[in-house]
C-alpha cells in the first residue's frame, strides 16, 4: 500500500509518503481501493506520539482511520460482499491507516457506502456516526422526549449527534460559538446556547449530556444536568483535566459518566447508512483536501486549530480545497 504517514513522531514536518507492502487476504477480509478518508484529531494526536501508550506502532505509520471506497477481492468466507461493492468503515486502530490507495480490512468492520453518497461524504461518517451512535444509543439510551444537551455542536462529533438526537425524538441543544449559530440550527437543534455571548445561563435540565470539550466547559456545564442523568464524553484526562469542582458536581448530582473511546462496528455502520438512506442524517463536510502529502499536512493544520465546522476529508479524486 502507497499512503501518507509517518517514520517518526513529531510535527507535520514528519508526514510523508509511506510504501509498504499490503497483507494478505485473510478468509474473513477484504481489499478495498480507498477514495477517499476522513481527518479526525486522533490522526495527528497518533502523528504527534501522543497516543503511543495506548497503541504502541510500529513506524512508518501510515495515518487515518475513518474511509469510503471500493471492494477490490474478498476473502474466501465473506459472502455478504463482492469485487466491485462501495463500502465506508473504520477500521482498526492498531493497524495501518487509510491514507492510503488501499487497506486490507475485516468485512465485519464495513458497511455498504449509503445510496446517494460521494465517497467523500460517505468517509466522512465513520468514526464521527459510530462515535455519535456509541455515546446517544448505547450509553445515553436517547428516547423521544429526553433533553439532550451537545457541547460543541459545530464540531465533527457535534454536527451529527444534533441529529441523530434528533432523529430518536429528543429535544436537542447545543453549545457554539455566535457565529456558528444558523449553522447549528440548520442541522435541526432546538437551542442554541452561545458560549461567546456570556457564560451558560441557566436553563431546562438535561437527561444526557455529550461531552466534547472536557476541561472547565465541561466543568460549566455540570450545573445543567438533572439528578442521576447521564454523561457521555470523548475527552480523556490527557486531553483536557477536569477541574476539582467538576468532580465533585458529578459526585453530588449521581451522575452516570462514561469514557466512549470509538470502536470498529460494521452493524453500527449499519445503522448510519440506515439514518443517511431514511434522510434523518446527512454528511457535513466543509473541508476536502487531495490525498497528498501537502494535502494531509494542510488537513491537519486545520484540525489542529480546534475551530473546524464539520468533518475535513482527504480525496484521491480532488486537486485542490
Amino acid at each position: 500500500m502507497i499512503g501518507i504517514g509517518i517514520e517518526q513522531y513529531g510535527g507535520e514536518q514528519q508526514i510523508k509518503e509511506i510504501n509498504i507492502p499490503t497483507e494478505q487476504v485473510g478468509p474473513e477480509e477484504i481489499l478495498v481501493s480507498i477514495k477517499a478518508s476522513g481527518v479526525n484529531p486522533v490522526d495527528w494526536k497518533v502523528r504527534k506520539g501522543l497516543l503511543k501508550e495506548d497503541f504502541p506502532y510500529e513506524l512508518p505509520l501510515i495515518l487515518g482511520w475513518d474511509a469510503a471506497g471500493t471492494i477490490i477481492a474478498t476473502g474466501e468466507n465473506v459472502k455478504k460482499f463482492q469485487a466491485g461493492d462501495d463500502v465506508f468503515f473504520r477500521p482498526e486502530m492498531e493497524k495501518q491507516g487509510t491514507y492510503a490507495d488501499e487497506i486490507v480490512v475485516p468485512a465485519r468492520l464495513v458497511a455498504p457506502m449509503p445510496q446517494g453518497l460521494t465517497y467523500v461524504e460517505a468517509a466522512s461518517l465513520p468514526l464521527v456516526g459510530l462515535t455519535v451512535w456509541q455515546a446517544l444509543v448505547e450509553v445515553g439510551n436517547i428516547q423521544a422526549g429526553d433533553n439532550v444537551l451537545i457541547l460543541a455542536g459545530s464540531g465533527g462529533i457535534g454536527s451529527i449527534a444534533i441529529q441523530l438526537a434528533k432523529a430518536r425524538g429528543a429535544y436537542v441543544t447545543t453549545t457554539t460559538s455566535s457565529k456558528n449559530y444558523d449553522f447549528v440550527r440548520d442541522l435541526g437543534v432546538d437551542q442554541v446556547i452561545a458560549y461567546d455571548l456570556g457564560s451558560i445561563a441557566e436553563t431546562k435540565k438535561f437527561d444526557f449530556m455529550l461531552d466534547t470539550l472536557g476541561g472547565s466547559a465541561y466543568g460549566d456545564a455540570l450545573k445543567l444536568m438533572k439528578q442521576n442523568s447521564k454523561v457521555a464524553t470523548i475527552i480523556s484526562e490527557r486531553d483536557a483535566i477536569k477541574p476539582d469542582y467538576a468532580k465533585k458536581k458529578e459526585e453530588n448530582l449521581q451522575l452516570k459518566v462514561e469514557f466512549v473511546f470509538t470502536r470498529p462496528d460494521g452493524e453500527n455502520m449499519g445503522h448510519i447508512r440506515e439514518l443517511v438512506e431514511a434522510q434523518k442524517l446527512k454528511p457535513v463536510v466543509t473541508e476536502v483536501y487531495p490525498l497528498t502529502v501537502d494535502g494531509v499536512k494542510k488537513a491537519h493544520k486545520s484540525s489542529q486549530t480546534g475551530r473546524t465546522r464539520g468533518k475535513i476529508v482527504l480525496s484521491r479524486e480532488t486537486k485542490s480545497n
